[in-house]
């Protein structure tokens, strides 16, 4: 048996269950994306993405997904693998995707730990707040085989949310039979990521917007009320960073900081944000992003 989990939290509470430990380590979430992403020309194109972006070195992130697969490929098809996902954006991706290569090495004995609360714990962000007998007890209670028609959910979500017209994505919710309980909902948080036509935004940079209107704040203080009002997002702080960078680009920058923005060599989150003339026009709705973008 081996448990496969998206972060070393869980990974390492987990570990008294029967079986092996495979954390999983990549972000679905963020970077450029095709419907098989296990190519080395996709491998390498996402390494210089996150080098770029989170200051990932490129070597690492392409050896680390290299050995992720290598162990698959290496792990016996009648092995048991247990999937510890919760229900957020960021979980939902990786279970899409992981089920897509398990599909395709032909694993048939799959099966699945997922939640969307827990009782006790509000708000709830992930299975990182449960202590190691809460997990063990979810083993015992809530594992679940993971069925035929739910890797085909999975397959079909994944081909959408990786397609080049995010229409793609809105015809696969039309259609979804909701196997995969959370998956729907997760791609409905996605979706929420893309611009508005309006000002540019998304609704993460709307809320970054309109918190900043009234608050000079920390980077700690601003992920922390993102994340509470995102609660089905799971975003990092990296990639949350690496937005705000954006939004600190170019001629016309919504924000300033008077720190770097925490990165992978540089994590410690110890700068402060304000918006610039530039985000209080656009708070008031005087123009929208995009206009200033397609002058600059």
């Amino acid at each position: 048996m081996i448990h496969i989990a998206n972060g070393d939290v869980v990974g390492s509470k987990i570990r008294n269950l029967p079986g092996a430990v495979l954390v999983w380590r990549e972000m679905y979430d963020f970077g450029p994306l095709s419907e098989d992403i296990s190519e080395d020309n996709w491998i390498k194109r996402r390494a210089d993405f996150f080098e770029k972006k989170l200051a990932i070195p490129s070597s690492l992130f392409i050896k680390n997904c290299e050995d992720q697969i290598r162990y698959l490929d290496e792990t016996p098809r009648v092995t048991e693998l247990v999937l510890w996902f919760e229900h957020d954006r960021y979980d939902q991706t990786m279970l899409m995707y992981l089920l897509n290569v398990l599909s395709k090495k032909e694993f048939k004995n799959l099966s699945m730990v997922t939640i969307n609360e827990y009782q006790g714990i509000e708000p709830f962000y992930g299975l990182g707040q449960l202590s190691i007998q809460q997990l063990e007890e979810l083993y015992d209670n809530k594992k679940q085989s993971i069925t035929d028609e739910q890797i085909k959910e999975a397959i079909t979500g994944w081909r959408a949310y990786t397609s080049e017209n995010p229409t793609e994505i809105e015809k696969w919710m039309a259609s979804s039979q909701e196997k995969l309980p959370f998956l729907k909902k997760a791609l409905q948080s996605h979706l929420s990521y893309f611009p508005s036509i309006h000002t540019g935004l998304n609704e993460v940079e709307t809320l970054v917007v309109n918190y900043l209107d009234k608050n000079t704040c920390s980077f700690g203080d601003l992920f922390h009320f993102i994340t509470y009002h995102r609660t089905n997002d799971g975003i990092s702080d990296l990639y949350f960073a690496a937005m705000l960078n954006e939004m600190m680009n170019g001629a016309y920058p919504l924000l300033e900081s008077d720190y770097p923005l925490p990165n992978y060599l540089n994590p410690t989150p110890i700068s402060k944000l304000k918006l610039t003339s530039y985000g209080l026009a656009i708070l008031g709705k005087q123009k929208g992003w995009f206009d200033r973008m397609e002058r600059d």
